[in-house]
């Protein structure tokens, strides 16, 4: 290493680095990367297709308003658009003037849900942008003061001396006297399969009465095996949630709006069409995306990584499918360090099978109880790793593409480097 590296002021080095970037940027003739996996906050420009998702959103609101609630639930494959379209939804109902409070299926007691919902409900709907109490509910500030300071003193919302028998009390004076009748609660549930476990049993019963409550209308969002998963568990969600949005993937024509939405909003002014992407780059992004969103955002996002790292002027299909190979890689080790070591061992074994096997052929191979395979590949087909196949009376299990770009991989290079 030279010396002159070594003494180099680390402020100075990355005002020099940044510089790099954005000259690398113009490049490419962009002035940012407008590729962000976030979802959408309220800026709608950047929200493609989904109209009969919309309509159908529209439909259960407008019915909610005049007493005909119907809870709905949004599935989809993984990066499909749930928690954008979740997004939509909250900004939608907030210009309606109703409560709207977003929540994940981390809190598993009917407890922990309530306080994270009342807590929701307060920080969100009740107080301004700037943190003070809105001039609406002045005649129950002292009230609501009291409730969100005994919750807002305890950082993971569940404070010990709090009963839950105090808790409905609250929660009931809160929706049936400060909201009104004029208005909704929508309450809006991501990742709801993290509910499909016999542990929230008790959560899931509570569910049973609470969503029948007036005023209250709730969206769960979860995989497309969601109401399957949460009915295993509590027979009685079928009919809470009588409602399924299905969410396809985007059509190849939607597949090309996102990506030209999203550039035309970050290009210079010299830029045209898809640039820095070269036509045949976009063909590829398409076909290879299988219409996922997210794999689209990820993949547009690595290849202009990729070109500012290289010095390119344009994006073709070879920085592409390098981005792609890059992404398929990283995700799938992320995927294994997810698992636990039981779960990781069976999908290597699954790997050795070219990624496709039963249940008897992984049970055999292991030295395994076909139930303990059976169990531990439920819970990773839950989490959307592997996929179910039926082919006469036989179910086969598949790899994930992600988790087959490694372990395949990693078989062959053993396999080549023992020759």
């Amino acid at each position: 290493m030279d010396y002159c590296d070594i003494m180099l002021d680390p402020i100075e080095f990355i005002q020099n680095a940044s510089s790099i970037t954005k000259k690398a940027m113009n490049r490419l003739k962009l002035k940012t990367n407008p590729f962000s996996e976030k979802p959408i906050r309220g800026n709608t420009k950047f929200f493609v297709g989904r109209t009969t998702e919309l309509m159908e959103i529209a439909d259960i609101l407008g019915a909610a308003q005049y007493g005909s609630v119907a809870n709905a639930a949004i599935v989809g494959t993984k990066g499909i658009g749930k928690s954008s379209l979740l997004n939509v939804i909250y900004y939608a109902a907030k210009r309606q003037n109703h409560w709207t409070v977003e929540l994940e299926a981390s809190q598993i007691t009917p407890r922990q849900f309530l306080i994270q919902l009342m807590y929701g409900i307060i920080k969100d709907n009740l107080f301004t942008m700037e943190g003070t109490l809105s001039t609406e509910y002045v005649e129950h500030s002292q009230k609501i003061i009291e409730i969100y300071r005994r919750l807002d003193a305890h950082p993971d919302k569940t404070p010990v001396h709090y009963p839950r028998e105090r808790i409905e009390r609250d929660l009931d004076y809160l929706l049936n006297i400060v909201k009104g009748d004029n208005r909704l609660c929508i309450i809006l549930i991501d990742e709801a399969d993290q509910f499909a476990k016999k542990k929230c049993l008790e959560l899931l019963q509570f569910f049973h009465s609470f969503l029948y409550e007036d005023g209250i209308l709730t969206f769960f969002a979860g995989s497309p095996t969601l109401m399957e998963n949460l009915t295993k568990v509590s027979p009685a969600m079928r009919d809470r949630l009588p409602k399924i949005i299905n969410m396809p993937p985007l059509s190849k024509e939607e597949s090309y709006d996102l990506i030209l939405r999203r550039l035309k909003d970050a290009q210079i002014s010299k830029a045209k069409n898809y640039e820095p992407f070269t036509e045949g780059a976009v063909d590829v992004i398409v076909e290879e995306c299988d219409g996922i969103p997210r794999k689209i955002i990820m993949t547009c996002s690595e290849a202009i990584s990729i070109g500012l790292k290289k010095g390119l002027t344009e994006i073709d299909e070879n920085i592409v499918k390098m981005a792609m190979k890059k992404l398929g890689i990283s995700i799938g080790h992320q995927i294994l360090n997810h698992l636990t070591p039981a779960q990781s061992k069976i999908v290597r074994a699954l790997a050795s099978f070219n990624g496709r096997s039963t249940v008897t052929e992984l049970a055999k191979s292991l030295n395994y109880s076909p139930g303990t395979i059976g169990t531990h590949l439920s819970d990773i087909y839950e989490m959307g790793y592997i996929y179910k196949e039926r082919s006469g009376n036989n179910v086969y299990y598949i790899l994930s593409k992600e988790l087959s770009d490694v372990l395949i991989e990693e078989d062959f290079n053993r396999d080549k480097n023992n020759k």
